[in-house]
């Protein structure tokens, strides 16, 4: 005997009363993509797991600053890594092209896609630029070679910078003591962003110390600079991973970077 119900539903199905799941041009099931969400997509390898970067390292922080210019319409940004959270500040320039909120969301996966760091909305700020304006083109500063020995009552620390192929030393003399060490290495390195970059501002060494945050060592490096309308006090942090000079060198170049502009490691 046949079934009342397969009877109805072939009848259905007949008279065009089954509904096609396929969407229609007008309409899109929830999770599709659209082409920009595919063209960020295709900047970011989805099938590797992301991986977690320390922010407060200058040089990993300038590869997630990189990572995000594959957000349509965004020509720059500035990050402030935190210490109860990864993010404190995003500051992102953008064309007129696209609506900030749909910039925020972009931003929001590429972090988490790429780099795993879940960012509050509200940490990032947005700045959309006219037609022909955009961020200066700066070059990078890198550590070349960090050095300290021992003459007569004093240490003399030696740091070499590099910028596009142009290498400068720098000295900085200071007592035989922990903090002496790495006041020596930050005046060194102070003198020699100065010989590298003509139009940065004076900077004087207020202080470094090295501290233990969640079991990790920094070196953290606080500067005054200068001048009536770039005054006031920096501060710049790196962690130990080779030596304490290195860290320290890398702290003062995270300092100054925030006046200069110019991206360093």
């Amino acid at each position: 005997m046949d079934d009342p119900t397969d009877r109805d539903h072939s009848r259905r199905a007949a008279d065009g009363g089954m509904a096609d799941p396929r969407p229609t041009d007008d309409t899109r099931p929830a999770g599709a993509t659209t082409d920009e969400t595919t063209e960020l997509a295709a900047e970011i390898d989805l099938t590797q797991r992301p991986r977690r970067v320390d922010l407060h390292d200058p040089e990993a922080r300038l590869d997630v600053e990189r990572a995000l210019t594959a957000v349509p319409g965004l020509v720059g940004s500035r990050l402030v890594p935190g210490f109860d959270r990864d993010i404190d500040e995003l500051h992102v320039l953008t064309t007129l092209d696209r609506h900030p909120k749909q910039t925020v969301r972009d931003v929001q996966t590429v972090l988490m896609a790429r780099f795993g760091l879940p960012t509050d909305h509200r940490v990032i700020s947005v700045v959309q630029l006219e037609e022909g304006q955009g961020l200066p083109v700066t070059s990078r500063v890198a550590i070349a070679e960090v050095g300290l020995r021992r003459v007569g009552d004093s240490l003399l620390a030696e740091v070499a910078l590099e910028r596009d192929g142009e290498e400068v030393r720098s000295t900085g003399e200071a007592p035989t003591t922990s903090s002496g060490r790495h006041r020596a290495i930050a005046r060194a390195t102070i003198t020699a962003v100065r010989q590298l970059l003509d139009d940065a501002p004076a900077v004087e060494l207020e202080g470094v110390e090295m501290v233990t945050v969640g079991g990790s060592t920094l070196a953290v490096t606080v500067l005054e600079v200068q001048g009536e309308r770039t005054g006031g006090l920096l501060s710049g942090t790196a962690i130990v991973r080779d030596t304490p000079q290195d860290a320290v060198a890398r702290s003062v170049l995270d300092a100054t970077n925030r006046i200069l502009g110019s991206t360093s490691s």
